[in-house]
């Protein structure tokens, strides 16, 4: 064989070997994920921090709300300079997971109060999430979801950033 046609049919292999791993890669189940993380509180030295972790995604296919809770140090983003571990029931976590209906975002299903939104035991970060089952089973049917993440920490007498809210961005959850 020439030249002229090794290459080409070199680069035949090549766009061939691209579209087989956009295949395979495309699907949900290789689907990525959307979050965002803020602090939400801080003293005035910045030795006590709270930090608020949202994320939406496919999850195993219907969907996928998460929200975590961070005080003191995040591995994530911040300026914190001290670990906070915070005692049971002083951390909460919830979440609002909201979907477009086509001309505004709706509570689809939440989860913000209860047992569930407090730390159990001394810790530095408390998570809730919720996926919400396999493919085709999207809870308010497939489009554009988000999650509103919340975190709060009981300090000094008073419930701090309990009201602030991150929105993880969106993601399509397909039918």
């Amino acid at each position: 064989m020439n030249q002229t046609v090794r290459n080409a049919v070199r680069a035949t292999s090549v766009i061939a070997a691209a579209w087989v791993i956009g295949l395979a890669t495309a699907t949900s189940a290789n689907a990525h994920y959307v979050y965002e993380d803020e602090e939400v509180w801080a003293n005035a030295d910045s030795s006590r921090c709270l930090y608020n972790y949202a994320e939406v995604s496919h999850g195993s296919g219907a969907g996928y709300a998460k929200s975590q809770a961070h005080a003191g140090q995040n591995d994530f983003v911040g300026t914190c300079i001290f670990p906070w571990q915070r005692p049971a029931g002083t951390l909460a976590a919830g979440y609002r997971y909201q979907k477009w209906d086509g001309q505004k975002w709706y509570t689809c299903r939440q989860l913000l109060s209860g047992d569930a939104v407090y730390n159990k035991t001394t810790t530095g970060s408390y998570t809730v999430s919720w996926d919400f089952g396999p493919h085709g089973l999207a809870p308010c049917g497939h489009g554009y979801y988000g999650t509103v993440g919340y975190s709060s920490t009981l300090y000094g007498g008073t419930w701090l950033a309990k009201d602030v809210g991150i929105w993880s961005g969106q993601h399509f959850i397909e039918p």
